[in-house]
């Protein structure tokens, strides 16, 4: 069965989103015993891995060679600095709060593209296609059943800076030219690992634990949930979603941020028998509907 170019990219945007609802859930099963900068560490490099044992040695050495701002910037922005705040965000608040404030990526993927990177025209059918996903994302996840104290306010706000950090790297992915996603996922997630080693040795001097320590003290929950981040939820999904950038957009490829926690709702109702609500549904369609407008305008620009 042949799927035109339309339709593969909306099921690997659910892909996506399936695989990242399930991110947040791993996260917080893995901070349990890992500080959050050797979760960081450890799920890159395992990303690394999985990547180079896709490239052949052309690509590879293509890599090598190229030594760009471009992607040192998307190393930082779209690896080390997101997943460093959400893992230690994740110390203090629900993974399903996570999961829904990491939602706002859109919004900043839109306003960056518009005001700062200027990489990609964006319709009104487009931008209205984004507002009713948001809404349609709140209705979703209906914010009056979470309340957040005082203390958690602050590390909710890292998520938001993370969707920032997404957001920004997104945009400079587009940007870059000649190289396939295959070779953006594997350099740039190399790069990240490199540049994520001293904020880990940092780290470990400001927790006064040794190297030592800290792998003794972790748990086998926690080692499988975390090579699974960064088997699937990294390395896998950092391909899908570069792929899907350079296919269709940035703003695209970021409404997968709109179906985080429509999935992460639904991995609860699988595994943990909970119920779906009418809101969930209602908040879903409008997801949908802000989606296909957004593609929708993108055809016609």
């Amino acid at each position: 069965i042949k799927l035109n170019a339309s339709l593969k990219s909306y099921l690997a945007l659910i892909l996506l989103s399936s695989i990242w609802g399930s991110s947040f859930l791993f996260i917080k099963l893995s901070v349990v015993s890992m500080p959050p900068s050797f979760l960081t560490f450890y799920r890159l490099i395992i990303a690394s891995f999985f990547l180079i044992f896709f490239c052949n040695k052309i690509e590879l050495k293509k890599m090598i060679i190229s030594n760009k701002l471009l992607f040192a910037s998307v190393a930082i922005f779209g690896n080390v600095v997101p997943f460093n705040l959400i893992s230690l965000s994740e110390t203090k608040v629900d993974s399903i709060v996570a999961a829904t404030l990491i939602g706002t990526m859109p919004l900043f993927t839109v306003l960056i593209s518009l005001l700062i990177i200027k990489n990609e025209k964006i319709g009104l059918l487009s931008m209205l296609g984004i507002i009713i996903g948001f809404v349609g994302m709140l209705v979703f996840i209906d914010p009056s059943k979470f309340t957040l104290s005082s203390n958690t306010i602050f590390f909710s706000f890292l998520v938001v800076i993370s969707a920032f950090s997404y957001g920004l790297s997104a945009n400079i992915v587009k940007i870059i030219r000649d190289y396939s996603s295959l070779e953006i996922a594997t350099f740039t997630t190399i790069l990240a690992t490199i540049f994520a080693l001293p904020v880990l040795i940092i780290n470990s001097f400001t927790l006064e634990k040794s190297f030592l320590v800290i792998l003794t003290n972790i748990s086998l929950k926690s080692l499988i949930s975390a090579t699974i981040l960064g088997v699937i939820c990294t390395g896998l999904a950092i391909l899908i979603f570069f792929n899907l950038i350079k296919a269709k957009s940035a703003v695209f490829a970021s409404q997968s941020n709109f179906l985080i926690p429509c999935f992460g709702a639904f991995w609860s109702f699988i595994f943990l028998d909970e119920e779906l609500s009418q809101n969930m549904l209602y908040g879903l369609l409008l997801i949908v509907i802000g989606g296909w407008m957004v593609n929708y305008s993108s055809k016609k620009i």
